[in-house]
C-alpha cells in the first residue's frame, strides 16, 4: 500500500479505538479476556502501509486509549499521576511498533511470525527497574482461564502473553493472506494445537482437592477502613479497636495465623508499646501469630532515620518480632525514583501535589517462621505492588517459603478496576511458584487461593469482614521458581538477534 492509497482518517481513529476497546475490556473485573486473542488485529491494520512516523504517530494514540481505559482508576488517588502513566507507557508500545515495521521491511510478509518474541520481549523490558510497570501484560487477561495458564509454572506470565500473541498472529494471517487448502488447514491446526495443548497440560498436573496432604487454617481480616481518617491521630485508637474486636470474632474458626492487610497498624507499632501491648495479648488469647502490615522505621549513623512500609510478625509466649520491609516502592507514590541522586526530584513532585510518599525501600528478602504443629514453618509476605512483581515474589518461594502472603491497600482506588486487577494477577503467583496464597486487602477483595490458582474463598469489595479457612501447602517446586524469567530473556536475546540479522539484510 503506497501513501496515495492510505486508510482514510477516520479508519485509522476507528482501528485505534477498536484496538483500546478489545485490550481494556480483556483485563478484569470483565471476565472477557477471550477478547486478547483478536485484540491485537486492530493493531496490525493500522501498522498496514504507513511510514515510521505515521505509525508511530498512531499508535502512540492507541497506546493512549489503552491505558486510559485499563488505568483510569489512578486517577482516584492522584490525576498528575494518571496523566504521567498514560503518556509514558505508550512509548513502549512505540517500540514493539519500530521493530514491528523493521522487521516488516526487511523480511517481508515472514516478519508477522516474530512479532510474538518482540511483543514479549517488549513486556519484560517494561517490568525492569524501578519504574517497572508490568501491569498491562497480554497475560493478565487470562486469570479467569486457569486451566489455560498452568503452563506458566514453566514459563511464568510472560509465556502466557507469548502464547496470546501468537493466537492472533494466525488469526491475522488466516484473515490477511486468506490461504486454502493445506495452508489453510495447517493454521487451522495450529490454532487448535494452542489451546489443546495447554488444556493437556492443566489435565496431567492439577491434582483433585482431596490429593493435597496438608493445610493450615488462616484468617484474613479486612478492615474497611477508611485510608484518609486512618492516619488521622485521633482514629488510631479506634483503628485498633476495630481490629481486634474483628479478630476476636476469629476465635471459634481456630486459625493457626491472622493476617492483618497493608500498614493496619496505623503507628509505628514496634515503638508504640501503649499499642503493641494490646496486639501481643490478642495474639495470646487466639495462640495464634498475627501478621500485620504497619510503619517502621531504623536511625541511621548520622543521626537521621528512614521510615519503611512493613510487616511484622508477633508470636504467642514472647517469641522475637520478626520483620520485612518492603523493596519494591510505588514510584511517586511511595517514593520518587532516583531522589537519592537527584536530590530535588522530591520536592519537584511535591510541589506538584502527586501525593509522594517519603519511604526507603527494603533491601533483603526475609522469610517468616512461625510454630506450626510443633514445627518451623517458613512463608513469604509481600506488599500490595509487589505481587505485581513475579521475579521478586518467586525469590521469597525459592528461599524455602511454603505459603505466600499478600497484604494491600487497595482503598485508594476506590470501587474501580483497580482492586479487581490488582485481585486477580495473584492467581498467576500461585501457578507459577505452585504456592497457596492469602490475600488480605484493607477494603477487599481479600481472597484464599490454592497453588494452582483456584480462588477457594474470597470477600467483596468495601465490606468489614473476616475470612476464614485452610489453604494447602504443595510440597512442590517450579521451573520458574528455580529459573525465574528465563523464558522471557531468552525471548529478548531471540528479538534482538532478529533485528540484528533483519539489519544485515537488504531490504
Amino acid at each position: 500500500m503506497t501513501t496515495t492509497n492510505l486508510p482514510p482518517a477516520w479508519r485509522r481513529y476507528a482501528l485505534c479505538l477498536l484496538f483500546a476497546i478489545l485490550m481494556s475490556l480483556s483485563f478484569p473485573p470483565l471476565q472477557l479476556g477471550f477478547l486478547a486473542y483478536w485484540g491485537l488485529l486492530p493493531l496490525f491494520y493500522l501498522l498496514e502501509g504507513l511510514s515510521y512516523k505515521q505509525a508511530l504517530k498512531w499508535a502512540y494514540l492507541a497506546g493512549v486509549l489503552w491505558n486510559l481505559g485499563t488505568l483510569y482508576w489512578i486517577g482516584w488517588v492522584t490525576l498528575p499521576g494518571l496523566v504521567g502513566v498514560i503518556l509514558v507507557l505508550p512509548l513502549y508500545l512505540l517500540i514493539y511498533v519500530w521493530a514491528h515495521l523493521f522487521l516488516r521491511q526487511r523480511l517481508g510478509a515472514k516478519y508477522i511470525f516474530l512479532t510474538p518474541f518482540v511483543w514479549t520481549a517488549v513486556e519484560y523490558l517494561k517490568s525492569l527497574g524501578s519504574l517497572g510497570f508490568p501491569w498491562t501484560s497480554l497475560a493478565y487477561t487470562q486469570t479467569y482461564y486457569t486451566d489455560l495458564i498452568q503452563y506458566a509454572s514453566l514459563t511464568g506470565a510472560y509465556g502466557v502473553s507469548f502464547w496470546i500473541v501468537w493466537i492472533n498472529v494466525i488469526l491475522f494471517v488466516i484473515i490477511k493472506q486468506r490461504p486454502i487448502g493445506k495452508r489453510l488447514f495447517s493454521y487451522l491446526i495450529a490454532l487448535v494445537l494452542l489451546f489443546l495443548l495447554p488444556l493437556i497440560y492443566a489435565k496431567l498436573v492439577v491434582p483433585r482437592p482431596s490429593e493435597f496432604k496438608e493445610g493450615i487454617r488462616v484468617a484474613l481480616v479486612q478492615g474497611n477502613i477508611d485510608p484518609y481518617l486512618k492516619w488521622d491521630d485521633s482514629f488510631v485508637t479506634r483503628n485498633m479497636v476495630i481490629y481486634d474486636s474483628l479478630t476476636l470474632a476469629c476465635q471459634n474458626q481456630k486459625p493457626e495465623l491472622v493476617i492483618w492487610p497493608e500498614t493496619a497498624t496505623a503507628c509505628f507499632l514496634r515503638a508504640k508499646l501503649d499499642y503493641q501491648a494490646p496486639v501481643l495479648k490478642l495474639v495470646d488469647q487466639l495462640n495464634a501469630p498475627i501478621l500485620t502490615g504497619s510503619p517502621d522505621y531504623r536511625f541511621l549513623e548520622n543521626g537521621k532515620y528512614e521510615t519503611y512500609n512493613g510487616l511484622l510478625l508477633l508470636q504467642p509466649d514472647f517469641s522475637p518480632m520478626q520483620s520485612y520491609w518492603k523493596m519494591h516502592l510505588v514510584p511517586f507514590g511511595e517514593r520518587v525514583p532516583f531522589e537519592d541522586s537527584i536530590p530535588y526530584l522530591h520536592n519537584f513532585f511535591e510541589n506538584l501535589n502527586m501525593g509522594t510518599g517519603d519511604f526507603a525501600p527494603g533491601h533483603e528478602y526475609k522469610i517468616f517462621t512461625m510454630n506450626w504443629h510443633n514445627q518451623n514453618l517458613p512463608f513469604a509476605g509481600v506488599i500490595c505492588y509487589e505481587s505485581v512483581f513475579p521475579d521478586q515474589v518467586r525469590r521469597f518461594i525459592k528461599m524455602g517459603g511454603k505459603l505466600l502472603v499478600i497484604v494491600t491497600n487497595d482503598a485508594w482506588f476506590g470501587n474501580t478496576s483497580g482492586p479487581y486487577q490488582h485481585n486477580q494477577i495473584a492467581i498467576f503467583r500461585a501457578i507459577e511458584n505452585r504456592v497457596s496464597i492469602a490475600r488480605c486487602a484493607n477494603t477487599g477483595i481479600s481472597c484464599l487461593v490454592d497453588p494452582f490458582g483456584k480462588i477457594l474463598a474470597r470477600t467483596k469489595l468495601n465490606e468489614q469482614t473476616t475470612l476464614t479457612g485452610n489453604v494447602p501447602l504443595y510440597a512442590s517446586t517450579t521451573f520458574y521458581t528455580q529459573h525465574g524469567d528465563l523464558f522471557a530473556i531468552v525471548l529478548t536475546g531471540l528479538s534482538g538477534m532478529a533485528l540484528v540479522l533483519a539489519t544485515l539484510r537488504r531490504s
